[in-house]
């Protein structure tokens, strides 16, 4: 998973605060004077510098002290992990220019809202006062406002629905003090504990809606009939949707045929006399003529381009598409780079063992069987072997390997492996495999297919110009 974090534990710590802030209390002189409130767990540092690097530094009073108790997992508040919840939202159009909204629409997303993680969440609070009287005035303020809850919102964000919780006072200590006293008095401390329901809520995807618009100025076959058919087509651009919808004419330049070349999570585009695909596998594009920027390409076409949220749309062969969320490169306006939506990714091909048990897509590494031993070296120097259901994609034949009983198991470049528990067995053949095999490695999280003569990723390669389109 790639970092993230919003500080939603901090946020309720400081709502927490807020609660127990601008509260007052009369002195002897009849001077109201409001009580400070601080983060009670200070780091070393910090509580130097507020003592003055003395030990004989006095601390003042009266002051409220928060600080987080104790941190609980919620069973009895856990609910689907897997639900998420779909919102759909429109904007109203902003003019920058006058910087007023309009009265038309702008852009429309949908947010999809993954199933949060309840927490109890149990905070402290003490009140240091140098007299009764300072407690007791303390108290009455902020004791009527639980009856037996408060509550708080950490966001102003409708689309945020964890935003709402309430704050119970669970119990208290009135005083910290032992009857009877001695003769050093310490200062009273009145605490507080409180609980409170929260929910640690995991990143929002957000998808934008927008037009669909696909870069292509011509189709497979070159248009047929009369002179006077051909001109039409030739005097504008034609934004070819997938099949089963008509072209679309744009009013634009021609700005040639391209391809789109995929790597890793970057794409580029590919004039059609650079693209080369030998059907199996891909041959890159050699380069000739004037590259292809991606600025020159989106100022053509109708809707915005916004990083992040607008797409680039591949199509499989099975009719379906590979979503991409795109950003322009920084230093190279020649590139794109891409978020890929995990949930259009193909799925994995499950792979049985010679039994047809223990279904599966993926295997445990990609492994040079030359070079690597399949046997893990124990704690004793010994070697032990693999655990059951092991498996491994060969990217050479392999040597020697040994089962069990000491026979011989062979393997070939591209085969997939596995361990039953007492001998190496071939579940994937790639000299009679041809159907695309779709398979993740799951060290890497990459996926590959297999396309009937080698392992590639499995969306990397060219796409011809019927083969993907923008969503902007």
């Amino acid at each position: 998973m790639e970092f993230f974090y919003d500080g939603q534990v901090k946020r309720y710590l400081t709502q927490f605060m807020r609660i127990m802030s601008n509260f007052s209390y009369k002195d002897a002189k009849g001077i109201v004077r409001r009580v400070p409130v601080r983060y009670g767990d200070m780091n070393r540092q910090t509580g130097a510098v507020l003592t003055k690097n003395s030990e004989n530094f006095l601390q003042t009073a009266p002051f409220i002290a928060c600080y987080i108790k104790g941190l609980d997992f919620a069973r009895d508040r856990l609910q689907d992990p897997t639900f998420v919840s779909k919102v759909n939202i429109r904007e109203r159009a902003y003019d920058d220019m006058g910087n007023e909204y309009l009265n038309t629409q702008g852009a429309n997303y949908t947010v999809e809202r993954v199933m949060p993680t309840p927490f109890n969440l149990k905070l402290t609070t003490d009140i240091w006062c140098t007299n009764t009287d300072q407690k007791l005035q303390l108290f009455e303020q902020i004791g009527v406002l639980f009856n037996p809850a408060l509550e708080i919102q950490t966001s102003n964000n409708f689309v945020d629905w964890t935003s709402l919780s309430y704050v119970e006072l669970t119990d208290m200590t009135f005083s910290s003090r032992q009857i009877p006293q001695g003769l050093e008095q310490d200062i009273d401390i009145l605490t507080m504990n409180f609980m409170t329901p929260i929910w640690i809520t995991p990143p929002a995807k957000v998808k934008k809606l927008g037009i669909i618009t696909k870069i292509i100025t011509s189709i497979y076959n070159e248009p047929t009939g009369t002179s006077e058919e051909l001109r039409q087509f030739s005097d504008g651009e034609i934004l070819e949707p997938f099949s089963g919808q008509q072209p679309i004419v744009v009013n634009a330049t021609t700005l040639g045929n391209f391809s789109l070349l995929v790597l890793d999570n970057t794409v580029k585009l590919v004039p059609p006399t650079n693209a080369k695909s030998s059907g199996k596998g891909t041959d890159l594009p050699t380069k000739s003529g004037a590259d292809a920027n991606w600025l020159s390409i989106l100022d053509r076409y109708p809707g915005v381009f916004k990083a992040g949220l607008s797409q680039v749309r591949l199509l499989k062969p099975d009719g379906n598409e590979i979503v991409g969320y795109m950003s322009l490169s920084p230093v190279d306006d020649y590139t794109m780079h891409i978020n890929w939506d995990t949930d259009t990714i193909p799925m994995n091909t499950l792979l049985t063992d010679i039994m047809g048990n223990i279904p599966r897509g993926t295997v445990d590494a990609i492994i040079n069987p030359q070079t690597f031993n399949p046997r893990p070296v124990l704690s004793n120097g010994s070697l032990g072997w693999p655990n059951t259901d092991t498996r491994y994609l060969l990217l050479e034949d392999t040597v020697n390997w040994q089962n069990q009983d000491l026979s011989t198991f062979t393997g070939h470049a591209n085969d997939i492996v596995q361990w039953n528990g007492s001998e190496w067995t071939t579940i994937f053949h790639s000299a009679s495999g041809s159907e695309p095999t779709y398979i993740t490695n799951s060290r890497t999280g990459v996926q590959y297919v297999w396309d009937g003569t080698a392992w590639l990723k499995s969306y990397d390669g060219i796409y011809e110009p019927l083969k993907w389109r923008l969503v902007l």
